[in-house]
This record gives C-alpha cells, structure tokens and sequence, in this order.
C-alpha cells in the first residue's frame, strides 16, 4: 500500500531536496508540500496523510501547535519533526506530544531516509548529534530508568545484554534500527556510568552489580 507524505517547510529548497529523496523510495504515493500552518491544515483535511514531515519554525505559527490538530483528524499519524531547533528542553517537549522522530536539519538527506524507515517498521527515530545533546539529560521516550536502579536506563540495559552475548556494534545497531553511532554512544555513556574504560569492564561490573544475568 503506498504512503502519502505532506513536508511542512517554508525553506523551498529543502522541502524540496526531501521531495526528491522522497521518489525514489517505494511504496510512495502523493507527495504535498505547505510553506506555512494554513495550507499544511488544508491539504490535511482534504487529503489523507500517512506521513508529515514537519517544521517546527513556520511563517504564521509555532509547527509544534500543528501536532495535536492532525492527531485530532488521524490518530494513526506518524510525525517526524526536522527542525534546527536543538534546545533539549525544546525537543523534550516536542517528544512528549507523540511524536514519532526527530531528525536535525543539519544532517544530510539520507538521515530522513532512515528515519522514515524506522518510524514505518514501528520504532521511534532521532537524530544521533541530537540523541548526543539529550544522553547527557534524563532520558526520553520509552527510555526510563529502571526500577529500583538509577545506573542506567532500560535501552542501556537492552544493548549491554546483547553486548554480553558477544553482538558487535553493527550487529546491535542492525538489530534495533538504531545506527552504530548511537548504539557506541550508549555504550560510552554506560562505562563513564560504571567507571570502567573496556567493554570487558563494563560486562565485569555489570555482572557485579546484577545489571544482566548470566
């Protein structure tokens, strides 16, 4: 069954470039693009939409206050929010309203590719230069922490067990529909977390501290 996208950015060029990156992916059917709230609210309502692909900075209003309408209209609506907006108390408020990834507009085109991938196979997608920004703040999504255990978060947890079934970065990346940059991000973050410098310190104190079993 083919998808239909609507872009929602008064940058021409860029909506553009995603447009393009857009055709050449299957199962794609109609393509809208809307420069500003209005005509993006227009073309929704007249038009059923699979995917929107929006800006969170728009000549007549704030594309965050655009979210809760079209979830209003299409409760099975995926949002991918691509935006140079990298403030985390920003992002974590945009991710709070359900959205389904969040991709910076300093990447290049194939980060929205990936991302459009991740969110049509069921998972939550963001950026890895913005994953970096909020690592180092308490996690967001699905990403709590885990009960009784403020050491590392439940995603950590998740790689670190592959990690200890001896998975490599790519494999782990792979499997999660993550990228190697982030699945090697956490694991950075995990050994500062238990102040150890190798992988093999790492599986040491997590088996130690009952983090994974055996």
């Amino acid at each position: 069954m083919s998808l239909n996208f609507l872009i929602i950015d008064d940058h021409l060029m860029l909506s553009s470039l995603i447009e393009k990156q857009l055709l050449q992916l299957e199962n794609v059917g109609e393509v809208f693009k809307a420069k500003n709230g209005k005509k993006a609210l227009k073309i929704f309502k007249t038009n059923y939409i699979d995917f929107v692909l929006l800006d969170l900075t728009l000549p007549d209003t704030d594309g965050m206050s655009l979210i809760p309408k079209f979830k209003d209209i299409n409760i099975n609506l995926k949002i991918i929010v691509i935006s140079a907006e990298s403030k985390v108390s920003r992002v974590k408020e945009v991710a709070r309203m359900g959205i389904d990834g969040y991709v910076s507009k300093s990447n290049n085109d194939s980060e929205i590719v990936r991302a459009i991938h991740s969110v049509n196979n069921g998972k939550r997608f963001i950026s890895d230069d913005i994953l970096e920004l909020l690592i180092n703040e308490k996690p967001i999504f699905e990403e709590n922490l885990l009960p009784n255990n403020n050491i590392i978060t439940v995603r950590e947890k998740e790689i670190l067990g592959y990690i200890a079934s001896q998975m490599t970065s790519k494999q782990i990346a792979e499997h999660l529909s993550l990228s190697k940059h982030t699945v090697n991000t956490h694991k950075r973050r995990m050994m500062k977390k238990l102040k150890v410098n190798n992988v093999a310190g790492l599986i040491k104190v997590a088996y130690e501290k009952e983090l994974i079993s055996k």
